[in-house]
């Protein structure tokens, strides 16, 4: 009838309006995924970026929102915790991190007057070490090489020795016969002498009853403070005539065992002998003291060796 409302027209699965609107998906869908997708190239330094651009920004605000970076992030700084914990406490064991630390006091006053000491060692006048007192004035050890010139550090052999290791390489390399495995058999060769000297030392120290008088890392000082001597040498030897190389190779070699003779002095010869009874080992200590100073030829002349 006319005057009732029609109803709209039922729409089915098959309906031409369905089938219309699926072919307009179908199509906008395929024509997506023909279109080739281009990867992200950053902005061109000549390329307009947009207002508040900032990458760094962008990645710590990914960052901090990606719970699995920052529990990574967690463990990673646990483990390095822990880790040197471990190392503390096993160096802990055998040498204490508070006298470690005394042997690094230094400054740039110290170095220079050190070096000088090295290079001159007939110019030095006193080789007393300044003892160290407590707040009741017992003596409680010897002062910081920050505060006596004349006191053993650690700073000048570790940097001699890397120093001395670049040297070598740098100079095997200009003779066009550098292999990468050099620097590992010269940082072996340096420290392999390093440690032979000092177990000889102290194997002289435990049979001449040397006591407290000369620590461990003193000794490891004393003999590192070589490296500084010969790298005077190396530098000389590939380019200076064969009889300048000589002459310094004695001239540092008597150097540093003037040097070694009477730094050492203190403890293998101490003043007060006769009095605490050492008397009956000071000749003996003399012929030691002579011998380590004497076997520093023997360990520049070895040291000073590389490939050509």
């Amino acid at each position: 009838m006319n005057g009732q409302p029609q109803n709209p027209p039922m729409r089915g699965a098959f309906s031409p309006i369905d089938q219309q609107q699926q072919q307009q998906q179908f199509a906008y869908g395929n024509s997506y995924a023909q279109q080739p997708q281009q990867p992200y190239q950053p902005p061109q330094p000549g390329q307009a970026q947009p207002p508040n651009y900032d990458p760094y920004n962008m990645f710590a605000q990914g960052f901090q929102n990606n719970q699995a970076a920052q529990l990574g992030m967690q463990f990673a700084g646990s483990a390095m915790n822990a880790m040197q914990e471990n190392v503390q406490q096993n160096v802990g064991r055998y040498v204490s991190m508070h006298q470690l630390k005394h042997y690094f006091d230094v400054s740039n006053i110290y170095v220079l007057s050190k070096l000088q000491i090295l290079v001159f060692p007939w110019l030095q006048k006193s080789w007393n070490r300044q003892a160290q007192r407590d707040q009741t004035g017992q003596v409680a050890g010897f002062k910081s090489p920050r505060e006596d010139t004349n006191s053993p550090d650690l700073y000048i052999p570790v940097m001699g020795l890397v120093s001395y290791v670049i040297m070598i390489g740098l100079i095997i390399g200009r003779l066009g016969v550098f292999h990468p495995e050099d620097l590992g058999f010269t940082a072996s060769s340096a420290l392999g002498i390093i440690v032979f000297e000092v177990l000889l030392v102290k194997t002289f120290c435990y049979l001449l009853s040397v006591g407290s008088e000369l620590q461990f890392l003193d000794i490891v000082a004393y003999s590192g403070y070589k490296f500084v001597t010969t790298i005077l040498v190396v530098l000389l030897k590939p380019w200076a005539p064969w009889w300048l190389t000589w002459t310094s190779f004695f001239y540092f070699g008597f150097a540093l065992a003037f040097f070694m003779i009477r730094s050492m002095r203190h403890a293998l010869i101490p003043e007060s002998s006769a009095v605490m009874g050492v008397s009956v080992h000071r000749k003996r200590r003399i012929h030691f003291l002579f011998i380590i100073a004497m076997m520093q030829f023997l360990y520049i002349w070895i040291l000073i060796q590389y490939k050509s």
